[in-house]
C-alpha cells in the first residue's frame, strides 16, 4: 500500500512539472525578448524625473518582434506614447489612457531607440531599445562564461532596479558560487545600480552584508536593508552580488525534482515489479 502511494506521488511530481515547467522557460517569448516597465506610484507628481524613477525601468532592451509592457501600478491614469514631450508623439505606439491597475503592450519589430512619454505628464520619459536579433546573440554569446553557457534564467522580474547610465540586461542567479550577475549594457557613462534584494532569492551574511564586485573588482557600496546603492564606472558590464546562498531558478529546481521522481519510480518499480505499462 505504502508503496503504491509513493508511486503515485512520484507521478504527480512528474505531470505537474510538466505542467508549469515550460513557464520557467518562457522569458523571450515567440517573438523575441521582451520587457515589462510599471509606472511608478507617485509619479503623477513632478520629482520622479529627478531620480529617473517614473516608468520602472525607463531604459529597456528587448530583440526585434519582443513585446514591451506597461503595468499602471499609480492610482493616476497615464499613456506611454512614442515621442518626446518636446517634439510631440510620432504615432509609432500609443496607449491611450491607462487606467490605474491596467495595462498597455506593443510588439516592436524594427530595431531602433523609441522615447516615449505619458502625455498627461509630460515629465515622464523612457526609451525602449529594439535590437536585431543577430546583435542580440552576439551579445549574449559575449556572456558565455556567465549565464548563456551555464544556463542561467533571468530573472529582473524578481528584483526593483534602476541604473543612472545604460540599461539591465540581464539579471541572474548562479547557485554555484552564491552570487546574483547583473549585467549592463551601454554603460557609457560613469553610473549607480540601486537594487532591493529579494530574501526568497539571495541571502545575505550572518551580519547582515554582503559582497560586491563590479567587472571582477571589489567595489564599495552603500547598504540600507536589502537596498543596494552600488557605483560602477563608464563601460562596466556586469555587477556581482555574493550572500550566504543563492537559490537556484525555478528550471533548475525543476529539472532536480524531475530527475529524483524518475529515480525514484525507477527504484520502486524495480523492487514491487510494478509495471507502468499495463499487460494487455
Amino acid at each position: 500500500m505504502k508503496k503504491s502511494i509513493c508511486l503515485a506521488f512520484s507521478l504527480l511530481a512528474i505531470f505537474s512539472l510538466i505542467a508549469v515547467a515550460p513557464s520557467a522557460f518562457a522569458e523571450h517569448g515567440e517573438g523575441g525578448m521582451s520587457a515589462t516597465v510599471t509606472n511608478a506610484p507617485g509619479s503623477s507628481t513632478p520629482g520622479c524625473e529627478e531620480t529617473d524613477n517614473c516608468f520602472v525601468p525607463s531604459t529597456v532592451v528587448i530583440t526585434a518582434g519582443g513585446t514591451v509592457t506597461w503595468e499602471n501600478t499609480d492610482t493616476a491614469a497615464h499613456t506611454a506614447s512614442s515621442g518626446t514631450a518636446a517634439g510631440g508623439p510620432d504615432d509609432i505606439f500609443d496607449s491611450s489612457l491607462i487606467m490605474a491597475g491596467g495595462s498597455y503592450s506593443v510588439t516592436l519589430d524594427d530595431a531602433g531607440t523609441y522615447p516615449y512619454f505619458c502625455m498627461v505628464h509630460p515629465w515622464m520619459s523612457g526609451t525602449v531599445i529594439v535590437e536585431a536579433e543577430a546583435a542580440h546573440g552576439d551579445e549574449e554569446m559575449g556572456h558565455g562564461d556567465d549565464h548563456a553557457a551555464k544556463g542561467i534564467e533571468d530573472i529582473s522580474d524578481q528584483f526593483t532596479a534602476t541604473v543612472t547610465s545604460g540599461v539591465i540586461h540581464h539579471i541572474g542567479a548562479n547557485s554555484d558560487d552564491d552570487t546574483l550577475l547583473v549585467h549592463l549594457f551601454g554603460a557609457d557613462d560613469d553610473g549607480e545600480l540601486k537594487i532591493t534584494l529579494n530574501s526568497k532569492i539571495i541571502t545575505p551574511f550572518d551580519d547582515g552584508s554582503y559582497f560586491v564586485l563590479v567587472d571582477s573588482e571589489e567595489a564599495e557600496f552603500e547598504q540600507m536593508g536589502r537596498t543596494l546603492h552600488i557605483e560602477y564606472g563608464a563601460g562596466a558590464e556586469k555587477i556581482e552580488i555574493v550572500g550566504s546562498h543563492v537559490v537556484p531558478e525555478f528550471g533548475t529546481i525543476a529539472m532536480i525534482i524531475l530527475a529524483v521522481a524518475i529515480v525514484s519510480i525507477i527504484a520502486i518499480t524495480a523492487k514491487t515489479k510494478t509495471s507502468l505499462i499495463p499487460r494487455l
